[in-house]
């Protein structure tokens, strides 16, 4: 019973740690963005990736070096997991930027849909899920279509960017809008740390593998009857 109530305490310290540091993240990547530090024309983009790169790994290597962190991550409702990429209906304002000329058609087109039909689906999956009735195969597929389209927001907002990686930005609007505050907490904070919800939730599609059941439940688990 101790071992238990400490291993709970630990937990509850883990997350607490966690919280904190997504906090801390915000808040850097706030003051930067406000100081107009993101951009950086003409130069290696240092900063963007910087908030992209090392928040990941400290964050991954967190959750695969500590059993505390792990439970933690892993406590998290998939229904939470999954809902919180409603905010990338945010797709439509990139949609609005290339309209408005304020954003290159090769990334407000294809990352705005792209984020878009995310969030679409991320809000067809929440009922299925809270009632234990989702398809393990729906779920994996939105998973891997929104794990792809942030990457490929990052990948092109790059290539279209002022610095010395924006190889396709000659002739064209470029994607300085994204690196401008308060736009720019989209790349260097929004962006890299639901790549890692991503990664968690194939982390919880696994776990729930079951050959009993197509349907996963709110926790991640298989549903029992199609019902958790």
């Amino acid at each position: 019973m101790n071992a238990f109530f400490i291993d709970r305490k630990r937990i509850a310290t883990a997350r607490a740690l966690m919280i904190l540091a997504v906090v801390a993240w915000f808040a850097a990547a706030f003051v930067v963005g406000l100081l107009d530090r993101v951009n950086q024309p003409g130069r290696a983009p240092t900063v963007l990736l910087g908030f992209i790169a090392v928040p990941i790994v400290g964050l991954l290597l967190a959750y695969r070096m500590s059993a505390s962190f792990r439970a933690a991550a892993n406590g998290l409702p998939l229904t939470l997991l999954v809902g919180s990429h409603l905010w990338r209906f945010v797709g439509v304002g990139f949609v609005i930027g290339w309209l408005e000329g304020a954003l290159p058609a090769g990334f407000g087109i294809p990352e705005g849909f792209g984020d878009i039909i995310a969030a679409l689906g991320a809000l067809l999956l929440l009922p299925r899920l809270r009632r234990g009735e989702a398809p393990r195969g729906w779920l994996l597929a939105w998973n891997v279509w929104g794990l792809l389209d942030l990457v490929s927001a990052l990948v092109m907002g790059l290539l279209y960017s002022e610095s010395v990686l924006g190889v396709l930005s000659a002739g064209t609007p470029t994607t300085r809008l994204l690196v401008t505050f308060p736009v720019s907490l989209i790349p260097t904070f929004f962006v890299p740390l639901f790549l890692v919800l991503h990664v968690l939730t194939f982390k919880r599609i696994a776990g729930a593998a079951a050959p009993a059941s197509d349907a996963v439940g709110v926790g991640g688990h298989p549903a029992r009857g199609q019902r958790v």
